[in-house]
């Protein structure tokens, strides 16, 4: 199982790398939708992080899939 997270800033994305985290950089909504709907058809993939900005940007599908789904488990951190 492995982790995952989409962020908008460059930084981060660095900071989990180093972590042994795989990241995507996100650069716009639909971009972040793209990679939302990749990302929770991983069957590997248990734990999706996500910085504030994206769950704002993707907030609609996020709500759904949360009332469907449990895995993989949907962080949101500030950043």
């Amino acid at each position: 199982m492995k982790a995952r997270i989409l962020t908008n800033d460059p930084s981060l994305l660095v900071m989990f790398r180093l972590g042994s985290i795989e990241g995507k950089l996100v650069k716009n909504t639909s971009e972040a939708k793209e990679m939302f709907k990749n990302s929770i058809k991983d069957e590997n993939l248990a734990v999706l992080i996500l910085t504030r900005t994206i769950e704002e940007w993707i907030s609609k599908e996020l709500s759904l899939y949360k009332q469907k789904e449990s895995i993989p488990l949907i962080v949101v951190i500030d950043g």
